[in-house]
């Protein structure tokens, strides 16, 4: 009850103040006349517009009653569960009440209403920052690898993924599914486990990289930079209100930008190397991405199909990674 009283002061709030001018307006126009004319002008009679109200009661659903009042063709209150929305062409309010608390929100209020297509208020989560654990597979679901190829081991704890993804481009298919795409950059770190690091020979073959004898790598990795374009499929379940539990799954295309080695010892002072070079690296990915959260938090995963190198020119390896991201998008 609380919710309709708010609704109909939103509508005389917003209706009056404008029914109230265009009176005034003619009623000038009135008096314009009469004092032009020789005989007084017979008072119109302000007639406004008989809008026909309408009530359209929506199909019972499952978990909550929807019922929607049509004033005319320009207002537009509808009811649905806890939520009350009121509709002035794209303007809008909408009334939330939940928890014994009453909420107010004044903008845009596009109807969700699976009738009006083009006016949908999909959005997918997509575009944020993301952090990851990477690795590599040797084969499908398997990390384990050939002894010969021990030196691509990876310190999984230290071996990490961090992506930024800019504000993605939705596509509605329904109120609460569509397809969501965006652009980003992934950085990526691979410590390697063992006293070595890699470099590429002169025919551009991976090779390990041993330090002199009696020195130990403090720290020896390989950084990758790509920029990723992720296109997912999401589907979102209302739990509360507006928010929704999200879940999308698609397709991760990937072209590098740049990749370096670097490798930390002592001998007997501090020494740093950093070697910039392509190693081999496959100029184009492309892979699977899925996720799911709940809001602006989710947890992702990344698989690559392509190999990390190029065909021939190094270990057979599949890149992947798993972790959390924080979309902005809400």
């Amino acid at each position: 009850m609380k919710r309709i009283v708010l609704a109909l002061i939103v509508v005389l709030a917003l209706i009056l103040p404008s029914q109230a001018q265009e009176k005034e307006q003619k009623v000038k126009t009135l008096e314009e006349l009469e004092q032009k004319g020789g005989e007084p002008a017979v008072p119109d009679t302000l007639q406004l517009p008989q809008e026909e109200v309408a009530v359209i009661e929506d199909e019972e659903l499952p978990s909550e009653e929807t019922s929607t009042v049509n004033v005319g063709d320009i207002v537009t209150v509808e009811e649905k569960g806890n939520e009350t929305i009121v509709r002035i062409g794209k303007r809008g309010v909408r009334i939330i009440e939940e928890d014994g608390d009453t909420e107010i929100h004044i903008g845009e209020c596009y109807d969700d209403r699976s009738d009006k297509p083009g006016k949908r208020s999909f959005k997918g989560h997509l575009g944020g920052i993301e952090f990851a654990f990477n690795g590599y597979m040797s084969d499908f679901w398997t990390t384990s690898l050939d002894p010969s190829e021990s030196y691509m081991n990876l310190n999984t704890a230290k071996s990490t993924t961090f992506n930024i993804i800019f504000p993605n481009v939705s596509l509605a298919f329904t109120p609460h599914f569509g397809l969501v795409a965006a652009i980003g950059i992934n950085w990526s770190d691979y410590h390697f486990d063992n006293n070595n690091n890699i470099a590429t020979d002169d025919e551009g073959y991976v090779i390990p990289v041993y330090p002199p004898d009696g020195i130990r790598f403090e720290k020896t990795k390989l950084n990758t930079t790509y920029a990723v374009l992720p296109i997912i499929l999401e589907g979102q379940i209302p739990v509360s209100g507006r928010r929704t539990i999200n879940i999308g799954a698609g397709f991760i295309g990937a072209i590098k930008l740049g990749s370096n080695t670097k490798m930390v010892y002592y001998d007997p002072d501090k020494k740093k190397f950093e070697n910039k070079d392509d190693f081999s690296l496959n100029l184009l990915r492309y892979g699977a991405t899925a996720r799911v959260g709940y809001e602006m938090f989710h947890v992702y995963g990344t698989a690559y199909f392509s190999p990390m190198f190029e065909k021939g020119f190094g270990p057979e390896l599949y890149p992947f990674e798993v972790g959390i991201a924080l979309t902005f998008n809400n």
